[in-house]
């Protein structure tokens, strides 16, 4: 089961890194219309890159009820691997050295996570078990109640700095998607108890609200979450936005599930560390990849500069 999970994370977040890449060319195709520019949601482009990537976050969505979120978020970093792929032989940007080492970093990474925790069992609480046992500790509401706190923080200052610090707003789609994982994980568990075990958590119970209410939650912050990433990838290059949300996400989801899931009780120390050491091989890989990306734009604008055939308009 777990090896489902994983295997439906890679090919999502293939389809995830697809529909950026289209997005982020639709944005800059809009951002040189000036000031006959498109609100971005009436560019046909981004509405198919848009499309694209609500299939590929549905699959991480079902991914989610075969695997633990510890796993299957770090495992984004593959979509970085694809991301290049589509640079190399669909863009014919060069493929740098930069680019293998962080892609060598990246499949290092997913591996020791893998290794580590990916033979876990995965938890299917019903509706009950969920409110009582999880999301009712306190443990889990001093942190909803930090995680709100923190998002208003970032929220009040996103016009005033969030056009300077890349962090802003990525950091600001990071704490609001990481709801998105914890409503994932719950909701996931109660469909497969739904279907596979013919135990209903929809109907037939006075608590049969709260799926639709965590469902509710789930649409609501992804869709705000993404706008939060549009913004950010509008106003900074992708190079600076993969790798500041990746990291941020990633250590959002990893915290939230440690505290609200427990998916690290009993854990030995082993497990905890190739875990950790495959989380920052991985972060280490998007930077590196991203790095290199970089230095190939800076050398296009380079070249374009000194060439002497450029106008002098």
């Amino acid at each position: 089961i777990t090896w489902l999970g994983i295997g439906l994370a890679i090919f999502s977040n293939a389809l995830i890194s697809t529909s950026l890449n289209i997005q982020k060319y639709a944005h800059n195709r809009n951002e040189a219309l000036g000031e006959n520019r498109l609100p971005y949601w009436k560019i046909p482009l981004w509405c198919v890159g848009m499309a694209i990537n609500a299939v590929g976050e549905l699959g991480n969505l079902v991914a989610y009820g075969y695997a633990e979120a510890t796993v299957i978020t770090p495992i984004g970093a593959v979509g970085v691997i694809f991301s290049v792929v589509i640079a190399t032989f669909i863009l014919k940007e060069p493929f740098k050295r930069l680019h293998g080492y962080g892609i060598i970093c990246i499949v290092a990474g997913v591996v020791l996570i893998v290794y580590s925790k990916g033979n876990e069992k995965v938890i299917e609480p019903d509706v009950r078990e969920f409110l009582d046992h999880y999301l009712g500790t306190s443990q889990s509401m001093i942190y909803c109640l930090v995680i709100l706190l923190m998002t208003w923080g970032v929220y009040s200052i996103r016009l005033e700095k969030g056009k300077e610090y890349v962090i802003v707003f990525a950091g600001l789609c990071s704490l609001i998607a990481s709801w998105t994982v914890l409503g994932c994980k719950a909701f996931m568990a109660w469909v497969r108890l739904s279907i596979e075990k013919g135990d209903n958590q929809f109907c037939c119970s006075t608590l049969s609200i709260i799926p639709f209410i965590v469902l509710l939650v789930i649409v609501v912050c992804a869709v705000v979450s993404l706008h939060f990433l549009q913004q950010a990838m509008r106003f900074h290059d992708n190079n600076k936005v993969i790798p500041v949300y990746y990291a941020t996400f990633t250590l959002g989801c990893i915290i939230g599930a440690s505290i609200v899931y427990r998916e690290f009780e009993g854990a030995s120390m082993n497990t905890i560390v190739l875990f950790f050491l495959g989380c920052l091989f991985a972060v280490f890989g998007v930077r590196t990849i991203s790095k290199g990306r970089q230095q190939h734009e800076e050398e296009v604008r380079e070249s374009f500069r000194l060439s002497p055939g450029r106008s002098l308009q």
